[in-house]
């Protein structure tokens, strides 16, 4: 019998994967804390513009308190995605609505004797 291509495993080399998975986990939370820590530093420059530049941008005043009341560790961009995204789609609903109804007043007006 042959030991060629075989991978032997001893007591060690398990201790070596779970360390390399603890060490790998580690450094992904660290980059993730010091990606939101960047982005807190963000949001609290967000927080100087005036209510026209947040208008703009499809944010609000309190949207900006809302993203910042998470926790330290937390993304405070994806609470600011959400809404942004959420007042965007109602916009465009209620002009689809509005061009709906308006073509629906046109359509009636020619169809009268």
């Amino acid at each position: 019998m042959s030991y060629i291509g075989e991978v032997r495993r001893t007591a060690f080399s398990s201790f070596g994967t779970a360390a390399t998975g603890l060490a790998i986990a580690g450094v992904t939370g660290a980059v993730q804390f010091a990606k939101a820590i960047a982005r807190r530093r963000m949001l609290s420059q967000m927080a100087e513009f005036d209510d026209r530049m947040l208008r703009d941008i499809g944010l609000t005043r309190s949207d900006l308190r809302d993203a910042s009341a998470g926790p330290i560790w937390q993304d405070p961009t994806s609470v600011l995605v959400v809404r942004s995204v959420e007042r965007r789609a109602s916009r465009r609903a209620v002009a689809r609505q509005t061009l709906q109804d308006a073509a629906k007043s046109t359509n009636d007006l020619t169809t009268c004797p």
